[in-house]
Parts: C-alpha cells; structure tokens; sequence
C-alpha cells in the first residue's frame, strides 16, 4: 500500500513537473517572438533561471556602514546551503534592465556559483548619491564582508564585468580583502586615475583633453547622481556636441544633479581625485588577475599601464594574464564572431572566452584545474597578420624601437601636399609645415577609440581617412611603399617638434595604413594639450610662436602592413566630437565660448626634428630566428 501511494505520489510529481516545463517553455517561446519587447527583461531572466532550476532573489538589501542601502539579486544554483564560490557583479546601470548584469547571473549560477548582482550606490534600486568611484572601494569591502558570512559562502569571492563593470573591480582590489580571490575585469583601464605626473586619465581624459562624445554621452545617459532623476528625452546628440560652453552641456539637456561638472572641472592634478577611488601608483595588488581588453578601446594604454602596476606589486601568488583582442569597447566576442573590426577583417580573433572565466574562477574559488591551460603572461592579436602572440610583459622585449622622421619642402597640408615619412633623418636646413586651426571649423572625428556616445551615428573602429584628408588643417606624411612587411607591436609615439600662435592648443597624432587601392585607414591615435607637455601636476602656456618639443602619446597597438603598402602620419589640432576642442584661448576652455583662430606649425630636420617612434618586429625575429 505504501508503495503505491508512493508511485502515485511520484507520477502526480512528474505530471506536474513536465506541465510546468511545458508553460515555462512555452511562455519562454511567447516571449522570444512578437511579445517579447514588451516583458521586462529580469521577468525573462527569471523564467529562464526556473527553467534551469536555479534560486533568485531580487530583494536584497545590504546596509553600508555609514547607512547607504545597496540593491542586489541573489542566483544560487539550487535551494541547498551548500558553501560555494561567489561571482560579485555591480554595476551603475540598474541590475534589473541591464542584459549583462542579468546574463552573469544566470551564467555563472548554471555553472556551480553563487552570484551576487549590486546595485551601485546612487544607482537603480540603491539609495545615496552617485559619483563614479565614490565609496567603491569601501562599499566593496562591506559587501565581500557580508558575503562571507552567508551560510551558502566558501568564503572565496571573484569578480567579473566590463567597463564600468570592471572598473569597479580595481576599486575592490585596491582593498586587497583577503576573500577577493579572482576578477576579470574587461575594457576596464578606466579605473587608472593618475601614475605620477605624467598620466591623468579618470576614465575620460586623454592627454588632458576630455573625450567629449563618450563622455557628454555617458554621463548623459548614466551620471545622475540619484537614481529618481529622469532620463533626457530625445536629443539630436550631434547638434548638441557642437554647443559652447562645453561645462553646462548635460546639464542644458538633462538638469539635475550630475557627475559630469565635476569631471569636466576638476584640474587633474586635483587632490579631490584620490577621494574617487581611482588607482593610483602607491596602490597595491594581491588578486589574480584575467584581465581582456581590445586595441579600439579608448582605455586600452590603461589597462597596459595598470596590469605592468599589478605585476610589479602582487605576490607571485597571484599570477595576472593580459588578453588583447581585435575590436572595440565591451565586444571582443562580437567582433571575433562577425570577423570585422571597423573596416577591417580580422580573421581567426576567435577565443574560448566563456571557458576561460569558468576555467579562472574554478582554479581560484572552488580550487579546481590549473585555470586556463597555457595562457601567457600577455596573449595579443596581430591585427593584419591574423595570429595570436605571445609575451612576458608588455611592450614585447624583441620590438626594437624605429624612428620615422617628418619631412617636407613646407606644404605637407593635405593628401597632395609633399609631407614624407621616412626612416633616414632629414638633411639640410630645418624647415616646417604651419595649418590654421579654427575650432569653430574641426577636423571630423571618423572612426577610432570611441564608445558610449548613445549615437549609432559613431561608428567606432578603424575607418576610411580618405574624406578628411583633403583638409589643409590637415598634415599629411605618407612613406614610400614598404619594401618588406612591418610589424608593429607596442607603444606608439609621435615626437614633435611645435610652436603655436596661441597661449595652449593640441595636437593630435594618428597613424593610418595607406593600401594600394588608396584607401587610408586608422590604425592608433593619440593627443596631447600642449599645457601639459611637463606634466599634468605642472601645466603651463606656450611661449608664443616658440618652438617647443612634445611627445603625444598614440596608445599601443599590434598591426602589421603588408610589403607594398604605406605608413601614413596625420597631424592636426583637433578630432571632433571625439575630443573636446581646444579653444586656443590658454584659460578654462570648459567654460568659455569664444574661441581663438591658432596658427600652428611643426617642424622637421636636424635642429628641429619630428618623428614617430614605432616598436617593430622583424619577421625573422617573430618567427623565433635570429636576425
């Protein structure tokens, strides 16, 4: 009798449990058709986590020390309290309606972990007040303390994201909170605050000049300070970037209170910086480390910098891998996937990412494998050679250091003028070439490191130069064809030689690979504020119409030219709305509105040189022979 009651008892389980998969699957089905932009996207996400039999709650609560509420959801594998690894996401982007957030949750609880998703302070469900980094690295560490001492905790945290996803990962390893076990941190060199006084970056500076399209865009989007502020409503976001002064412009478009006035106007060499939580050069490390990252990301040079910081200061212990992949911020699976960067293809960028972070986290949480097997110390892509490379710290020791010198007869503006780029230093008397910037009339931004505008009218990646390079604020120094490949693999920069009419302007330098059929496209930019060319902690105007030297740094790239080909250097004051325009005026450049016509010039030859200093492998030397 029992055990019939006891089959009955189990058909009756099985026939309800296969009709509520049936339901399940079928309103999964429902909301991935016609209706499914219409359902919430955590109420999708909740339905496919009982679908794979995993526990969620989004109700959590987790109280700061100074009072502040965090937001968070909870995905646990199963009912159980069996102690388990954790994966801590958080994020400024509301935990509920960002697919990332929710995905991880999903991803890594199927997997065997606990995962904690956490709303920022001053963010989605949080209460306080929002200003990125502020309290990130105290907030982490209340939370790692309330994690491990969850019954469900092993007490071993890692952390995972992008952007400010991963950002926010530097800010908790700063901590060096004995439970942080592991982070993967992507596209995340943002976290880089300031290393000496050479380089000031906070997320949204490059050479001292704000990145004015990602960052008008993001803090639009994101940089309320509390989470009840409205969205903006539809704006032609093209139209507004050209608007002066550039201190008020997400303010005009979405009042309240933002972070933007106080990123836009704090001088780097500020001190209130520190009080972000940014990394700086006395931080130190103790966290192992897979950190990814692709050469059109506007913080590539950062996360070079900042993984160099980390080797040099955690214990040999905590092993860092570096992976650089072709493509642009946050998308190095979905550019390997399409096989296009920008213009360009890049065949064979495929890598087992998901394996990898499930590989890392199963070394360092649960104790389990060796983590990914043969990984490098620097694993990078060469884009135009379409292999993977291998090295123990970046730059790679075998890239010997080229010089290509600028040269012309004085008329090196635009594509038909006579500027030249060659390895022989130029002979005879000095000479220079001089463009007039007008920042009322901008170079065009096309192509290159940007992200987060909210337009899909940027499109990010290397791009066709051909349009712009008619210009006469244009310099253009173009090499003979190459007579053998070139493979470039390091630390791009452009030593100049300047002088300028204005008290401050900029130069921007950019590097394009010029192909048979003429079409010239981007390989790396940089720029520099001339008043920062000692330093960011000391800045200073230009004597007028004075030579001076400067070197803009043009980030770190891997690319290789075809024989046949040409190198191509570009150089002007301006890549608009990319960068914020210098106004030429030597003042506040934020909060003014009348610009300043600059007459600028650069020079070349022996008492004045000008060059770009390239890191170059030679194929004998790539190819393990001797040179």
């Amino acid at each position: 009798m029992a055990k019939a009651s006891y089959l009955r008892r189990r058909r009756t389980a099985l026939v309800v449990g296969a009709a509520t998969a049936l339901v399940l699957a079928g309103a999964a089905a429902l909301w991935r058709g016609p209706l499914g932009d219409a359902v919430p996207l955590h109420w999708r996400t909740d339905l496919r986590a009982r679908l794979y039999g995993l526990q969620v709650d989004h109700t959590l609560r987790l109280r700061m020390r100074d009072g502040v509420e965090l937001a968070a959801s909870l995905y646990l594998p199963s009912a159980d309290l069996q102690r388990r690894g954790t994966v801590y996401v958080r994020l400024p982007y509301h935990r509920l309606k960002y697919g990332e957030a929710l995905n991880a949750g999903l991803f890594f609880a199927r997997h065997g972990y606990a995962v904690l998703v956490q709303d920022f302070r001053g963010t989605g469900d949080s209460t306080g007040e929002f200003l990125p980094w502020r309290h990130g690295t105290q907030d982490g560490v209340d939370t790692l303390d309330w994690i491990v001492r969850q019954p469900w905790s092993n007490g071993k945290v890692g952390t995972w994201g992008c952007s400010a996803l991963g950002e926010l990962q530097y800010m908790l390893a700063r901590a060096r909170h004995p439970a942080h076990a592991a982070m993967v941190p992507m596209a995340a060199g943002g976290a880089l605050g300031a290393l000496g006084s050479e380089h000031a970056h906070y997320g949204w500076y490059e050479g001292g000049v704000f990145q004015l399209a990602s960052g008008f865009g993001w803090f639009l989007d994101s940089g309320a300070a509390r989470p009840d502020v409205p969205a903006p409503p539809r704006l032609d976001r093209s139209a507004a970037l050209r608007e002066l002064p550039v201190a008020g412009l997400v303010g005009r478009h979405r009042p309240g209170p933002n972070g933007y006035p106080w990123f836009v106007g704090t001088p780097l060499n500020d001190p209130r910086w520190r009080g972000l939580d940014y990394v700086f050069d006395d931080d130190r490390f103790a966290t192992p480390a897979l950190v990814i990252n692709t050469w059109g990301d506007q913080t590539i040079e950062e996360t070079l910098r900042m993984a160099e910081l980390m080797r040099t200061t955690t214990p040999a212990t905590a092993p860092q891998h570096v992976v650089i992949a072709p493509g642009t911020h946050c998308s190095h699976e979905e550019n390997a996937a399409s096989g296009q960067f920008g213009e360009l293809d890049i065949p064979g960028a495929e890598q087992p990412y998901r394996e990898w972070y499930l590989q890392w986290f199963d070394r360092w949480l649960k104790g389990e494998g060796q983590g990914p097997a043969g990984l490098p110390a620097y694993l990078y892509y060469v884009i135009g050679e379409g292999v993977w490379r291998s090295a123990d710290r970046w730059p790679p020791p075998e890239a010997r250091i080229e010089k290509w010198h600028l040269q012309s007869q004085g008329h090196a503006n635009g594509r038909d003028g006579d500027g030249r780029l060659q390895l022989t230093p130029a002979e005879g008397a000095s000479g220079f070439d001089e463009y007039r910037y007008d920042p009322l009339d901008p170079v065009p931004t096309l192509g290159g490191s940007i992200c987060c505008t909210g337009d899909p009218a940027f499109r990010p990646g290397p791009a066709d130069q051909r349009t712009i390079e008619s210009r006469p604020d244009l310099l253009v120094y173009t090499s003979e064809p190459l007579a053998r490949p070139l493979r470039i693999a390091g630390h791009l920069k452009a030593r100049l030689t300047v002088s300028s009419s204005a008290p401050d302007t900029d130069f921007v330098a950019r590097l394009v690979h010029v192909w048979p059929d003429g079409r010239a496209t981007t390989i790396q930019e940089g720029v520099l504020r001339a008043r920062y060319r000692k330093g960011y902690a000391a800045p200073r105007p230009l004597p007028l119409d004075t030579p001076v030297e400067l070197t803009v740094d043009m980030r770190s790239i891997a690319y290789r030219l075809p024989a046949g080909h040409r190198l191509r250097l570009h150089i002007s004051s301006s890549s608009f709305p990319r960068l914020e325009r210098n106004l030429n005026t030597g003042g506040g450049n934020l909060d003014q509105s009348l610009p300043v016509v600059a007459r600028n010039r650069v020079y070349h030859g022996p008492a004045t040189p000008s060059y770009l200093e390239l890191p170059v492998i030679p194929d004998d030397v790539a190819d393990g022979r001797k040179p």
